[in-house]
């Protein structure tokens, strides 16, 4: 049976956002971030991270940049609670480049849920944007939307849910998915 996974925007979602983080100093997990995430991880969700990073195309950091920042991230999860995140997936592309990797298209998304067989029924999409949204509908995934950082005020599709941190977050995935009012969502992860 393939695992349900919750498909993670890094900046502004796990880690503050800091505008093109190039070194893994930079890295400050989210208030609540590692105790949402290792509540999902015992309920067995795969751990994902979709990024979109064009400060790679913008020259502002590299490649492996990135992966020293991702590595201090995993380090940091580790350590405050043994969690595990299961892929990394990027895009360093700018809008202009039109690539089908760039959220708010689901390009990173299906790439993982094909490369990993994971359960696109009762999976998820959380981030901070709007385009994180757009990437999960796209995909037909539950979305939720951590709200109150610096891109609150963006408008966009709305998201299944909007929570104030990743903790609250997972314990609505937890608690079935379902849209406020809704008694009767039949996507509901079981």
């Amino acid at each position: 049976m393939s695992r349900r996974a919750v498909f993670l925007d890094r900046d502004g979602t796990i880690m503050a956002d800091v505008g093109y983080p190039s070194d893994p100093r930079q890295v400050r997990l989210m208030p609540h971030a590692a105790e949402g995430l290792k509540l999902l991880s015992e309920y067995d969700y795969a751990l994902v991270v979709v990024s979109n990073q064009s400060g790679i195309a913008r020259g502002r950091l590299t490649l492996e940049d990135a992966q020293r920042v991702n590595a201090e991230l995993q380090r940091q999860l580790h350590d405050l609670g043994g969690v595990e995140i299961e892929a990394f997936y990027l895009c360093p592309h700018l809008d202009r480049d039109s690539c089908d990797c760039r959220k708010p298209k689901p390009g990173m998304i299906e790439r993982a849920i094909a490369e990993h067989r994971y359960a696109r029924e009762g999976s998820v999409a959380i981030g901070d944007r709007p385009r994180d949204i757009e990437a999960g509908r796209s995909a037909c995934l539950h979305t939720v939307r951590v709200v109150g950082g610096p891109y609150a005020d963006e408008r966009g599709i709305p998201a299944d849910y909007d929570a104030p941190d990743l903790l609250a977050a997972a314990q609505w995935v937890l608690a079935g998915c379902r849209p406020a009012g809704d008694e009767n969502d039949t996507r509901a992860a079981s």
